[in-house]
């Protein structure tokens, strides 16, 4: 099996199983609950995000994957991993800058993310050796793609109170 195929359909798999506990459980959750205190779950998925690092150490992945690629990935999803956690932390502390952060890194990381799917098709990164980084792409970006939806709708809806 061609090696974009098999990514597409473990990576389509991921996405629709995340899609339905997004569906099924996440969201009816968090309907009943404030915005802030609903986008923390929400956000704690993209702050280990920093596991997208990996593709920068030694040996992770093929050589023949090209450095310009790897270090675009590493260092996107180290950075969004960083908002992440600034946004977590000031939605923690009821920060006024809560909500504008979290619109910062939910950009940051889409961009990051769209990004990394056009430039792993322009380097034809699916026909190297990933490694670890193949499980991270196929496993964990989906569920990051849905948690982004997620937390979008949170941040469209009013801010409620707490009481």
């Amino acid at each position: 099996m061609a090696p974009i195929v098999l990514f597409g359909i473990q990576f389509t798999f991921a996405l629709v199983v995340y899609a339905l506990v997004a569906w099924w459980y996440v969201a009816p959750r968090l309907l009943g609950m404030p915005r802030e205190a609903a986008l923390v779950p929400l956000v704690w998925v993209h702050v280990f995000r920093i596991v997208g690092g990996t593709i920068l150490a030694p040996g992770a992945v093929d050589a023949a994957v090209p450095a310009e690629f790897r270090t675009m990935i590493g260092y996107g999803d180290m950075a969004t991993a960083l908002l992440a956690l600034m946004a977590l932390i000031a939605l923690r502390r009821g920060w006024s800058a809560a909500i504008p952060l979290v619109w910062l890194f939910l950009a940051v990381g889409l961009l990051d993310t769209v990004n990394a799917i056009i430039q792993s098709m322009r380097f034809s990164v699916f026909t190297h050796g990933l490694g670890v980084n193949w499980v991270i792409v196929t496993a964990y970006v989906p569920a990051l793609l849905v948690s982004s939806v997620l937390i979008f709708i949170q941040l469209r809806k009013p801010k409620r109170s707490t009481t």
